[in-house]
């Protein structure tokens, strides 16, 4: 019989039994702080901090949810993606035909791409951004226009209305940008979504607005409930700890939807979506989180303004900051001290990307900035 992944923690000790739940518990509670410590004193594996990983790992409803479902890994998760669907549409306020899911919301880049990239004509984005759907619309048949970020390293919305054309077929906005980690101003996005969303869709990638200090006042998820041309993005890989079980959904007009459904590559599985709603339903795993992240991400600004190195104001899970070298030998440089760092986002050069790690992997990596730029 199906279990019902409709569960609180209350709920979840009641049905599964104090053994259970002390299996599910104590690796989390206890055991796991255990482990941290004694990794800690004997650790010889790097930082890694160039994946925009979260290193708080999921919820503790997500982690009951997948445990107390390891015994049906061997079906589909076909009644569990219709109440992950139901979450979805409660949370975002569309319906279930405006809900793709995506194997991570890199699949809905992608299915979008292969959509939009067949009609030819021009995809305008920011440089430096994040490519996947650009690429995948370059590799078939579109151009790519790229509009350079503003002074601040933010996306030059006026620049952007200026190069859509007749020919612009899409236009890909991440938000907060990655790699640069800046957000746009909620008003301005939306009136700039609203006019240009006249002309072609515009792709609104939110996959680290959960980790920004104003979730609720800079999603745009309301252009969709509104009925405007405008896709919006997101993914359990960032803040809900979630990136090994690869899920994510977009929302967009319901014509859309229809379209690009077929262009999915790849299936849910039944892990991660028992995963998935679990996360939803625990609120307050993402503020509790959302301020963790927060904490590490202030002390490495403090670090760079104490150092004297220039960085973008960040609102995502990582800060980008100038290195005042190639970014090879940053990496090179880095790389002897235990840490690995982001990869090159071309044109900036000389500019590097840091995710947020652990509050042990950070000290590592404000160790290795110290002695880098000594």
């Amino acid at each position: 019989m199906l279990k019902s992944l409709n569960l609180n923690r209350r709920d979840w000790l009641k049905s599964t039994g104090a053994a259970v739940a002390g299996l599910a518990l104590a690796p989390s509670l206890k055991l796991r702080a255990q482990h941290e410590a004694d990794r800690s004193a004997r650790r010889t594996e790097p930082a890694r901090v160039s994946g925009n990983e979260n290193p708080y790992g999921p919820s503790q409803m997500a982690i009951m949810a997948m445990m107390t479902n390891l015994e049906r890994a061997y079906r589909y998760p076909r009644d569990e993606v219709g109440q992950f669907i139901e979450l979805i549409c409660a949370k975002e306020g569309v319906t279930p035909e405006q809900v793709v899911l995506g194997v991570g919301s890199g699949e809905i880049l992608e299915m979008f791409g292969l959509w939009a990239g067949p009609k030819g004509g021009e995809v305008v984005t920011a440089q430096p951004g994040y490519l996947q759907l650009t690429r995948t619309m370059e590799a078939k048949g579109s151009k790519v226009v790229y509009v350079p970020l503003n002074a601040e390293l933010e996306h030059d919305l006026e620049a952007m209305k200026a190069a859509v054309t007749d020919q612009t077929t899409a236009v890909y906005i991440c938000n907060p940008n990655n790699p640069t980690g800046t957000v746009v101003a909620a008003e301005k996005l939306k009136a700039f979504a609203i006019e240009v969303s006249k002309t072609c869709p515009v792709f609104i990638d939110e996959a680290y607005l959960e980790c920004s200090d104003d979730f609720e006042g800079l999603t745009m998820r309301s252009l969709v409930r509104e009925g405007h041309n405008v896709v919006i993005a997101r993914t359990f890989s960032k803040v809900y700890g979630l990136a090994g079980q690869r899920i994510g959904y977009g929302i967009m007009p319901e014509a859309i939807a229809k379209e690009i459904k077929p262009n999915g590559t790849g299936s849910l599985n039944l892990l991660g979506v028992v995963a998935a709603v679990a996360s939803l339903e625990d609120l307050g795993y993402v503020d509790d989180t959302r301020m963790k992240i927060k904490e590490e991400r202030d002390k490495l600004c403090a670090t760079l303004d104490e150092l004297g190195h220039k960085y973008a104001k960040p609102q995502g899970n990582f800060v980008f900051f100038q290195t005042g070298m190639p970014i090879k030998m940053f990496q090179d440089k880095m790389k002897e001290e235990n840490v690995l760092v982001g990869r090159p986002f071309p044109p900036m050069l000389d500019w590097c990307r840091v995710s947020i790690g652990s509050p042990e992997e950070m000290a590592m990596v404000h160790a290795a900035l110290r002695k880098v730029f000594a």
